[in-house]
């Protein structure tokens, strides 16, 4: 496996920016940003649902929709404003939202006749590239694979917070699914719950491994794309018309348990339908994408996988979460998933 190189640099906040990348970081930092106050997020139960909802305020001031000539993500030495990144080149970043939804100072609120809880945690922002137009589709097999290795060293780092119960890293794609950043990005939300999908899901897995149960259905049927060890497919109880699930062919708990070898098939499966993706639709496809990962690094049930959500019904028509959706949390779907699957394997090539 290449060597990877992590630098931890201090930033003037006493928070650490760090950078990954296949050659060692040494470069003096120009000017950082100036210091925000620091968020005090609090949770409240919702009884209705059986959940919680998390509250911070601070999000409100959170860069929206800056000027073309701005972009906080983009390695900001030399530039004539200073940026999260302090640096002219950099390959990954990764560094504490500014804004969190979940931190270590969140604070206790205490409301009459409802349950509170401080919104312990932490909100990371993992810049891909220094690049502000990469994107998965155009990164090399390297570059994500670099991407990945990051991703699971978040994983080893953050679960050793006794705060935290669950890292779920994730990417928002276009303006439809609320980003307003558009230099290429994802966020890890590290929460101090299991969520109430990710609960579901292990309750499935503990009950039976429903992936492997139906995976020669989802090669032969189902597919968009496979290798030897991952398949990309639309799984056969879609909730959005052109969902697609990454699933490695065997059972493991996290991207923490893959090879090299394997990395390199995730890398490439990933690219692949991010570029199918973008194919289908002649433009930059808008998705929401999440790694499902068991909360222990040592897990013999849960099955890791990737989903992803593009907001679409038909062609770049939206599906809208309305009524059912939204009130009920049923989901009403107009076109079959095998549908989907022919559609989408057109544009895999």
């Amino acid at each position: 496996m290449k060597k990877i190189f992590k630098r931890k640099f201090k930033r003037n906040d006493n928070k650490h920016l760090l950078l990954y990348g296949f050659k060692e970081h040494k470069e003096k930092p120009g000017i950082e940003l100036e210091i925000t106050d620091k968020p005090k997020p609090h949770m409240r139960w919702n009884p209705a649902r059986d959940e919680w909802v998390t509250y911070s305020s601070e999000r409100k001031n959170r860069t929206f929709f800056p000027p073309k000539e701005y972009c906080p993500l983009c390695p900001g030495k030399g530039l004539n404003f200073p940026t999260e990144i302090p640096f002219k080149n950099f390959e990954v970043a990764v560094f504490p939202n500014r804004w969190p939804s979940f931190a270590s100072s969140g604070k206790k609120t205490h409301i009459d006749n409802l349950s509170t809880k401080a919104s312990k945690g932490e909100c990371e922002v993992v810049v891909y590239s220094s690049k502000h137009k990469a994107t998965l589709a155009e990164m090399s097999d390297e570059k994500v694979k670099l991407l990945i290795q990051v991703w699971i060293d978040r994983y080893k780092e953050l679960t050793k917070n006794k705060d935290i119960k669950y890292v779920l890293p994730f990417e928002n794609r276009g303006e439809e699914c609320g980003v307003t950043l558009h230099h290429p990005h994802g966020q890890i939300y590290s929460y101090p719950f299991i969520p109430p999908v990710i609960k579901k899901e292990i309750k499935a897995f503990k009950k039976e491994n429903f992936l492997l149960k139906i995976m020669n259905q989802l090669k032969e049927k189902y597919f968009i794309y496979q290798n030897d060890y991952f398949i990309a497919a639309v799984p056969p109880f879609a909730r959005y018309a052109y969902e697609v699930w990454i699933i490695p062919k065997k059972q493991i708990p996290g991207p923490w348990k893959l090879n090299d070898i394997e990395i390199h098939a995730f890398a490439k499966t990933i690219k692949k339908v991010v570029k199918c993706y973008d194919k289908f639709l002649k433009k930059r496809c808008p998705y929401i994408m999440g790694i499902h990962s068991s909360p222990k690094l040592h897990d013999k049930h849960f099955h890791f996988h990737v989903e992803f959500y593009p907001p679409l019904r038909h062609g770049d028509k939206p599906k809208i979460l309305a009524g059912s959706e939204s009130m009920a949390g049923v989901f009403i779907m107009d076109i079959l998933p095998e549908d989907s699957a022919k559609e989408l394997r057109k544009y895999m090539k």
